[in-house]
């Protein structure tokens, strides 16, 4: 039986500027992974807090569409890769954790890798941070050699807490590694959401394309350098920011 890697991502609070999630997207387009389950959406989510999406043309109704939850399976270089990606639940946690680990039953999983995003005071002139937190030791200083700072944290959790407590309990070699954008940036983070796929690819040892990713990060950043040519309040504050980071570069102490 081959050992599966396993990367989850989830929207809501864990995914600022959608990094984790378009991280995760952007390995099931790549490596062509195949739909393989689902976890149902009935009993996690209010949808008075989060309501389910309609598709309505000329009056008729032709799609309803619930929070979504979905397993992708993707072999890269001859590893077996799954990845799961959903929304954070508003209630019944640890049922939702339990319901995403029966479908791993009968697998041999090697490590996990929750995926997250955050909004930082950096600037997007320098190289992305990404921090994390891990179930071992031996992962913590794996984290650290791959340029993956390691958090200190005391507070609310994201549902990546719970999971990694569940596979802490079982034995099983957990990580959660998140990127940190500019809380000026407006849209999706392709740039923090390239260097998070860069840790993470090593990490997990999954041999992805990233240039594509690359690209558009890229793109972004000509955008925002553009911006501070003709803004000179933004202009500001992005060296605001890059002193801050430049002589702080404190450890991340607020993710989950």
């Amino acid at each position: 039986m081959n050992t599966l890697g396993v990367v989850m991502a989830f929207r809501g609070w864990p995914d600022a500027r959608r990094v984790a999630t378009y991280s995760a997207e952007y390995l099931v387009e790549t490596l062509d992974a195949v739909k393989v389950g689902e976890v149902d959406s009935t009993i996690f989510y209010d949808f008075a807090v989060q309501r389910p999406i309609v598709n309505i043309e000329r009056g008729l109704l032709k799609d309803y569409r619930p929070p979504v939850n979905e397993l992708y399976r993707a072999t890269s270089s001859g590893m077996e890769l799954l990845i799961f990606i959903g929304v954070e639940p508003h209630m019944n946690w640890s049922a939702y954790s339990q319901s995403i680990f029966k479908m791993f039953e009968g697998e041999k999983v090697g490590r996990v890798c929750l995926l997250g995003g955050l909004i930082d005071r950096v600037p997007h002139t320098v190289e992305p941070l990404v921090s994390g937190l891990a179930t071992t030791p031996d992962l913590v200083e794996e984290l650290r050699s791959h340029g993956v700072e390691p958090t200190d944290y005391l507070g609310p959790s994201s549902i990546h807490s719970l999971i990694l407590d569940e596979c802490r309990r079982m034995g099983l070699p957990a990580m959660s590694v998140w990127g940190h954008s500019p809380e000026y940036v407006m849209d999706v983070d392709a740039a923090t959401a390239h260097q998070l796929l860069c840790k993470v690819s090593s990490l997990m040892n999954i041999d992805v394309d990233l240039t594509r990713l690359r690209r558009e990060g890229d793109e972004l950043r000509r955008r925002l350098d553009d911006l501070m040519v003709r803004n000179e309040d933004f202009s500001q504050l992005v060296s605001k920011l890059e002193l801050e980071y430049k002589s702080l570069r404190r450890k991340p102490n607020y993710i989950a």
